[in-house]
């Protein structure tokens, strides 16, 4: 169940890359299946794109 869910994140990290929540998703299901430096690199990958959708939303 965990790898399926890995594949979804993955699936929707490449429908939408820009999307910050794909990341988080990645991260924890990597995490689960013990894959833990790719789990916090998918991690910080979800911040810095969460980072720059908040700073983009504040200039607007």
């Amino acid at each position: 169940m965990a790898q399926e869910a890995l594949n979804d994140a993955m699936q929707a990290q490449v429908i939408s890359p820009v999307w910050h929540i794909a990341s988080y998703l990645q991260s924890v299901s990597l995490a689960t299946v013990g894959m833990e430096n790719e789990a916090q690199a998918a991690l910080k990958d979800g911040t810095t794109l969460e980072s720059k959708r908040n700073a983009t939303s504040k200039q607007k």
